[in-house]
């Protein structure tokens, strides 16, 4: 495997979700898996339990309300008094050359907490986007009968046929390598505008999956604002995406001639 991916450190300062499963948002398309997990963050009784550093990433740190913190951020979620999440969260784009590394410091947090599942959140390009008043949700997985089970329980759609790029592939790769099971959530999502409306559909199906009660209204009626508020972060996240094959997952892969 390629050697990038052992420039990875993890670190954690505080008690993560033991045995609870992994939420990932990272910036991608339509930011919708970033907006998913902020919106998780603030609505639960959430701490800051470590962080992901990796080699070679560009020296930033991120100031809020005057704390200093790392852009790539580890949380343990409680919800109803219970440890029901650990969430890996960024506020920058994943660099094309550090897809690896960020794959390989997420999965080994999910072996060091002991969580078996690791469910990446995210968008899917839909060029009809505009059209679209409410967002198909599909499911992928390196485990099909899961992914089938939890689409049925979710209400969202097994993705059957296409490709899968950047983190996510990785991911997979890098998960199923450690004997972990990976669990894609994939939203119709605009390509390179935040996409709050995608992100709720998201988590609706979180909600049905994991009996949480996230209410998603704010995130519809504050679209606007929080399209604002996310745009420059779009679009640090546009040009880093512009260097891996996005919309691949439009396209019908080939398959076998006979």
């Amino acid at each position: 495997m390629m050697n990038c991916r052992e420039h990875v450190s993890l670190r954690l300062t505080g008690k993560a979700a033991e045995g609870a499963p992994t939420l990932v948002g990272l910036p991608d398309v339509g930011l919708v898996g970033t907006i998913a997990t902020s919106y998780i963050v603030a609505n639960s009784d959430s701490k800051f339990v470590g962080s992901i550093d990796l080699e070679g990433a560009p020296p930033v740190v991120v100031v809020q309300d005057g704390k200093i913190l790392d852009p790539i951020r580890l949380y343990r979620v409680e919800v109803s008094g219970r440890p029901t999440f650990s969430v890996v969260y960024s506020d920058i784009p994943v660099f094309p050359q550090l897809i690896w590394s960020t794959a390989k410091g997420i999965v080994d947090f999910a072996v060091e907490t002991s969580s078996e599942l690791i469910v990446s959140l995210g968008g899917v390009p839909e060029p009809n986007r505009f059209e679209i008043e409410r967002p198909r949700v599909f499911v992928v997985s390196n485990d099909r009968q899961l992914a089938e089970d939890l689409a049925k329980k979710g209400g969202a759609e097994p993705f059957e046929t296409g490709f899968i790029t950047g983190h996510n592939a990785a991911l997979i790769k890098v998960g199923t390598e450690r004997g972990l099971k990976i669990l894609l959530v994939l939203a119709q999502s605009h390509l390179q505008y935040p996409d709050p409306g995608a992100s709720a559909e998201i988590l609706t199906f979180i909600n049905k999956v994991f009996k949480t009660t996230y209410d998603v209204q704010p995130l519809i009626e504050q679209a606007d604002s929080i399209r604002l508020q996310l745009r420059d972060l779009m679009r640090r996240t546009a040009v880093s995406m512009s260097k891996i094959p996005k919309g691949l997952e439009l396209e019908a892969p080939p398959g076998y001639i006979r």
